[in-house]
Parts: structure tokens; sequence; C-alpha cells
């Protein structure tokens, strides 16, 4: 009644209207300088496919028992998605940092729960468009349909969101620009590039393999290119376990950052 006494408005056991609201916001966010967000990750994966191909590819090379560019197109596809889905997040709480808005956060009504789900949801989201964005570009090149639909759907997804947990985690730790940028390079990008990508891991030496089997993005590289040509160097439920419970060791991380409300007001 207007003119009456404020009283609290209530949301049930889930805040959907405002978890929806911020998921959008974050999604919206992401895609609007589409130019950077959708088409450059599609040309940069045509540009290394090109190169790749006039430099290595030749009548019979193979790696992993399969033709280059087919070996080399799945590990292209899982760089863009995992690169948009560490900028998704990390990208946008620096932005509110600089900008002296994000200790707004606490004001939210949402649950540190629900503020880990939206941003995650909007980076899995935005993740998997990229990723089918930069397969139909690369289709042409040396693309194939996807093997398993399902395995696919499920390795881009739950890569996207070990990587947005972990842009989430960053974004909080980081101050400025300087900060998160730096996390990219010396800790994303060397997981990202050194995860089997380019190479096949019968390619590294006994101690190397051995050392690389321990990087998580190995599993999700290796989860797609399963998904798109049936074959992979790892058992793929072994993958789908890993993804899994790095996401939950992640989410347990997120989600305490978040309740403490850890460098929200620097």
């Amino acid at each position: 009644m207007l003119g009456g006494p404020p009283i609290a408005r209530r949301f049930g056991s889930i805040n959907l209207r405002g978890l929806a609201t911020f998921y959008r916001r974050e999604f919206v966010r992401g895609m609007k300088i589409w130019s950077l967000t959708l088409a450059a990750p599609a040309l940069r994966a045509i540009l290394f496919a090109s190169v790749f191909g006039l430099a290595i590819d030749r009548p019979g090379m193979t790696m992993s028992g399969m033709p280059f560019l087919e070996f080399l197109v799945p590990g292209l596809i899982v760089v863009a998605a995992l690169e948009r889905a560490f900028e998704s997040s990390a990208f946008s709480m620096v932005y509110e940092k600089t900008e002296g808005i994000f200790s707004d956060m606490a004001a939210l009504p949402l649950t540190p729960g629900e503020i880990v789900i939206a941003y995650a949801a909007a980076t899995v989201t935005g993740s998997v468009l990229v990723s089918a964005i930069v397969w139909a570009a690369l289709f042409p090149i040396g693309g194939t349909l996807p093997v398993s639909p399902l395995a696919l759907l499920f390795f881009i997804a739950a890569g996207s969101l070990m990587v947005g947990l972990f842009s989430q985690i960053s974004g909080l730790w980081a101050r400025k620009w300087d900060y998160i940028i730096s996390v990219q390079t010396f800790v994303f990008m060397p997981f990202v590039f050194l995860s089997g990508v380019f190479f096949s891991l019968d390619e590294l030496s006994e101690g190397a393999r051995f050392y690389a089997q321990f990087n998580p993005v190995f599993y999700i590289v290796d989860g797609v290119r399963y998904a798109l040509t049936g074959q992979a160097e790892a058992d793929p439920w072994l993958g789908a376990a890993v993804c899994l419970a790095v996401v939950a060791v992640l989410w347990a991380i997120a989600y305490r950052l978040f309740a403490i409300g850890y460098r929200y007001k620097s």
C-alpha cells in the first residue's frame, strides 16, 4: 500500500528474477562488442589453421593417427572457448573495480551461490556460442561433424565452467588490469598451450608426458577431440571425472570468496 511502512521483499529459497537479471547483464556485456568476442576468435582460429597447414601439414602427415588439421581443429575450438571463459567474469570484475563500483556487489539481493551461478552461466553460454562459431568457421578447412554431440557439449561446457570459476577467483583477487593480465599471461595461457592443442602427448618425453597428464585443460582438449573425431589419448570417462572434480574444488573456492566479500572494497 502506498505510504505504508516499508516491507522486506521475499524472494523464496532462490531469487530467480535477480539471478536471471544478473546473468543477462553479464552475458550481454560480454557479447556487446561482438567483433572482439565472436568474430575475432573465429578469425584467429582460421589464421592458426592456415599457418600450421602451410608450415606443417603435408600429404601423409599425421598426429596421433589422424591428419594434422583434423587433429588441430578441436584444439583451436577449445582455445577460443576457454579464452572467452577466462575473460568473461574476470574482465567484468576488474572493470568494475577500476570504476569504483565493485563494492556495490555487497548490496545485491543475491546469495554468494546465486552470484557464482549467474557469472558461471553467462560464461558457459558465451563460450558455447564462441565455440560453435569457431567450429563453423573451421569446418571448411579441416573440421568434421561431431561423432558424439553430447560429449562435445559436455566437455565444452565443463571446460568453460572450470575456467569461468577460475576467472571469478582471479577477478576477485586482481585489483587492476595488470594483475589480471599477468594471471592470463603467466598462468592461464601456459596451461592452455601445453595441454596438447598443437601436439600429441606421444611426442613428449616420458617425464614431460607424466606432468602433462596433471594439466586439467588436457582432458578438455582430449575430450573435445574425442567428441569430434572419435579418437582420444586418455579415457573420456577419466577426463569427465577430472573436469567435474576440478569444477567442484573451484566452485567451493569461488563460493567462499564471495561469501566473505573478498576484496569487495579493494
